[in-house]
């Protein structure tokens, strides 16, 4: 497995020690140890070949009618949280860095890891055919299809105490939520 390490994540980050870069050396914001996406597409196996379009379509019973010429496109996500720097949400070290870098006593940078995301997008596309190359698409989508609450961010303030603050390591933003959405695609 591949692992991404740096000294500095992103412009936003600033080193604790500017002079031991050294020290800065951790798992970068941007690793991800595991991810893993399934695609799909299957047309649902209803209806013969010679009902599915043409003059026959007009002769097929009225369930063949309506459940032929339905396709369904899930996509499923699922990774492994990745790393957040703590922070003491001061200039504890008074080094002047700007946005603020000083981490709390004992962590490392980029030592915290935000929790594993999981994600279900699915697509349902019912064409009704219009002759031999014209067609009608009824599509409905739908992003985060269970409505899973996915960690963004967590709180990376510990504080400069023994004891971190209230809310430290809790989640303090997430992916959307369940996103339904319907089209009417025509094609000729």
């Amino acid at each position: 497995m591949a692992k991404t390490f740096d000294d500095a994540s992103d412009f936003d980050e600033q080193a604790q020690d500017p002079f031991n870069l050294k020290a800065e050396r951790a798992l970068s914001r941007q690793h991800q140890q595991q991810r893993f996406v399934a695609s799909a597409l299957w047309e649902l196996p209803i209806g013969d070949e010679e009902n599915r379009s043409g003059p026959k379509a007009k002769e097929a019973s009225w369930p063949i009618r309506m459940f032929s010429h339905i396709e369904l496109a899930p996509i499923v996500t699922i990774e492994s949280g990745r790393p957040v720097n703590p922070l003491t949400g001061l200039d504890s070290r008074r080094n002047q860095a700007f946005p603020l870098s000083s981490r709390p006593q004992g962590f490392g940078r980029n030592s915290l890891k935000k929790p594993a995301k999981a994600n279900i997008d699915l697509r349902i596309l019912k064409h009704f055919p219009f002759g031999e190359s014209r067609r009608l698409d009824l599509v409905a989508e739908a992003f985060n299809l269970l409505n899973h609450t996915n960690v963004t961010q967590i709180n990376p303030i510990y504080g400069i105490a023994a004891v971190p603050q209230a809310g430290f390591g809790q989640p303090i933003a997430a992916a959307a939520a369940r996103k339904i959405q319907f089209s009417l695609d025509f094609e000729f």
